[in-house]
């Protein structure tokens, strides 16, 4: 998780937030390559480039222009969108009303929370489906 304030755009934070992968990601067999998904507000040069630099294949949509306009939503060359699994997540970190709205003035704690947020949702999620263990003497 990266903060920073509302008024910054994400493409300016997207080396923080491939910085702040907890996870160590594997490195790629020889035929393998793991891919980056964004949205166009990432159709720069500079995320282009880091993504490159980073390793990843960057699927990022094109934006429109007065000499190139999006193609028809029906149209095979439109970038197909994927936007629904972040707005379900934001969804999901919306049902808690300390990060809805922000109280806390000190960034310390308001990570705390919106982790412990995290890891209820990743709870819920996987409760109605994990195995139940039971204590065999």
């Amino acid at each position: 998780m990266v903060l920073s304030g509302a008024n910054r755009h994400d493409s300016k934070m997207l080396m923080d937030v491939l910085d702040a992968v907890v996870i160590a990601v594997p490195p790629p067999e020889e035929e393998e390559q793991r891919h980056l998904l964004l949205d166009r507000g990432y159709d720069t040069r500079a995320c282009r480039a880091l993504a490159e630099m980073e390793g990843l294949v960057a699927h990022i949509p094109k934006r429109a222009t007065k000499q190139e306009p999006l193609p028809p939503p029906s149209d095979p060359d439109r970038h197909p969108p994927r936007r629904w699994v972040v707005e379900v997540g934001h969804s999901w970190f919306n049902r808690f009303r300390r990060i809805l709205t922000r109280w806390d003035k000190r960034q310390e704690l308001y990570l705390g929370f919106v982790e412990l947020a995290s890891c209820l949702i990743i709870w819920r999620k996987l409760a109605p489906v994990a195995p139940i263990r039971t204590l065999s003497g």
